[in-house]
Formats: C-alpha cells, structure tokens, sequence
C-alpha cells in the first residue's frame, strides 16, 4: 500500500509540474492580437466597478501593448496599464518568459512612481488608494518644452506630441517626423523626465470612442453637471 500511495503521490505531483510547464510555454507562443488586448482592458475596468473610469486608448508596441485610462468627471488622466506580449525578455524574469504575459498590469516607471491619486501597489488587484495630491507646479506647456528639450539632446528629430494630464505628471507622444515614435512622462513638481523605454517600436493604436463609456459614467457626467448648475444658481440668488 505504501508503495502504490508513493507512486500514486508521484504521479500527481509529475502531472502537476507537466500542466504547469504546458501553461508557461503556452503563455510563451499564444498569440495576443490588439482586439483581445482591447478587450482584456475593457474586462479590467469592469472588474473595478468605478463608473467615474473609463478605457481612453490602447496602443501596440513591441514588447506589450498600454492602455490609458481616464476619470470621465474631470477629464483627468488616472492611470495606465500594460499587457506583456509572449517571448517579450525587456524586464526579464517573469515578464519576460511567458509567465505574465496577457494579464493586465500597473505600467511601471511615473505611473508607479509618480502618481499622486491613484494607488501603484494595488493596482494589479484592481485596488487603488485616493490620496490626492496639491496642484503641480509645471503646467502643461512647460512640461511639453522640457520634453522638447530633452528630445533634442537625446532622440535627434524626435519632438514632443500630445500631452496628457495625470495626477502628479504628464504623458507626452514622442514623433518621429508625424509618426508616433514612443511616449515620455515629465514629473509636475520638479520637471524630472522619464522616457518609457520599455515599449519597444510603435506598431499601432486603437481609441476607444465615447459610445464605449457606460451609461453609469456617463449617467455620473449628469449629475454632476446638473449638479454644478444647480449650485451656482443657487448661490446667485442667495
């Protein structure tokens, strides 16, 4: 009895350690495309249940493909998110070899680092802290000259796009001519650039349009709205 109960122990532990390497090579060679990279964001705001969030745009790289989300009341950018493409070896380790990649994560770099709202650590479980920050002190445009700025000593011909307000920093495109190139983050207190290298070569990018919001958020939009109006007629008349 003992010998069958070893072999038996035996047996499930070598399935187990079979199951596990078919899943990691698996992770290795499925393909991941842009519109199942779309969805997969999209599955991620659901599982948050924040009607005040919304899935921006999702660019393809390289190396993963980003997602930018947004708070809908306040058209302030909140957080950006990655999925990790199969064989991708730029962080090494378990992003690398096949282990995380098609799961949805905290981009790293400013996002982690320099967001001021929006919790970094939980952010892979969906969970994230409010803590505010005060006003920056670089403005927008500011932020998009020491871009320039940076762009001109390191990236010669590359020069700075959009710029997108987050809490705490801004996310400018990098072009390369009129094509988009990559993405930098400049710090809004101290003007500290953070070019985010780990995307690799641009491919292509995917908005999604306001119709995709959902009817909660845009329900929120309303009231708010209303709201607002509501308050400075009020205090007109007082």
């Amino acid at each position: 009895m003992r010998k069958m109960s070893f072999l038996a122990f035996l047996v499930v532990v070598l399935s187990v350690e079979s199951l596990l390497f078919v899943s990691i090579l698996y992770g290795q060679t499925q393909t991941i495309t842009i519109d199942s990279a779309v969805q997969l964001f999209k599955d991620y705001l659901t599982r948050l249940q924040n009607p005040n969030l919304a899935l921006h745009e999702v660019e393809e790289y390289q190396n993963n493909f980003y997602a930018s989300y947004l708070e809908v009341s306040t058209g302030i950018f909140a957080f950006q998110m990655l999925i990790w493409k199969p064989g991708s070896f730029w962080t090494g380790g378990m992003m690398g070899n096949g282990m995380m990649s098609g799961i949805v994560m905290p981009e790293p770099g400013p996002n982690v680092m320099w967001n001021t709202k929006y919790g970094v650590m939980g952010g892979m479980m969906g969970i994230y802290r409010q803590v505010s920050g005060k006003n920056m002190t670089v403005t927008a445009d500011e932020a998009k000259t020491i871009a320039q700025q940076y762009l001109d000593k390191t990236f010669s011909g590359a020069s700075a796009g959009d710029v997108d307000t987050y809490y705490g920093y801004y996310n400018i495109d990098v072009l390369s001519g009129a094509k988009p190139f990559g993405m930098l983050s400049v710090n809004g207190y101290n003007g500290q650039v953070w070019y985010h290298s780990w995307h690799g070569a641009y491919i292509q990018t995917v908005t999604i349009p306001l119709a995709d919001v959902p009817l909660t958020a845009v329900t929120l939009i309303a009231i708010l709205t209303i709201t607002g109006f509501i308050a400075r007629v009020s205090s007109r008349n007082s």
